[in-house]
C-alpha cells in the first residue's frame, strides 16, 4: 500500500494521498506539509457517509469515485473494497483520473477483502 502513495506522490498534481479504512481511521497517507492530516480524513468521511446515504435513499449502487473541485483544487474518494483512497490535487485531467483509477485498484488488491460496511 505504501508502494502506491509513493508512486501518486511522485505525480506533479498531487499535493498529498492517504488510505482511510471504511471505519474512518487513517491507515497510511503521505500528505504535504500544509495539509492537515485530521482535516482531509474528516472531509473524505463526511464525503463518504453523505454520498453512501443519498445513493441509498435513490435505490442506487454504493459508488466508485467521488470528486470534489474546488478553487484551490480537488479531492479525490475512490472506493478500494475496505479502504477508501483520498487523494489531493492541484487540478484535475484525464491522466489525473487515470493515475487515481489505477491507485485505487492496486490498493483493491492489496486490501482485506472483508468489509465492515454497514450502509
Amino acid at each position: 500500500m505504501e508502494n502506491v502513495l509513493a508512486r501518486l506522490g511522485k505525480e506533479a498534481w498531487v499535493k498529498g494521498s492517504m488510505i482511510v479504512s471504511d471505519e474512518g481511521m487513517v491507515v497510511m497517507e503521505q500528505l504535504g506539509g500544509n495539509l492537515d492530516r485530521d482535516a482531509v480524513a474528516a472531509l473524505a468521511g463526511d464525503l463518504v457517509t453523505e454520498v453512501q446515504a443519498g445513493l441509498g435513499e435513490g435505490g442506487m449502487a454504493a459508488f466508485k469515485r467521488i470528486v470534489l473541485s474546488a478553487t484551490a483544487g480537488e479531492l479525490v474518494v475512490a472506493d478500494c473494497g475496505s479502504v477508501y483512497l483520498v487523494v489531493v490535487a492541484a487540478a484535475g485531467s484525464e491522466a489525473f483520473y487515470i493515475e487515481v483509477d489505477s491507485a485505487a485498484s492496486q490498493l483493491r488488491r492489496l486490501a482485506p477483502s472483508t468489509s465492515m460496511r454497514g450502509m
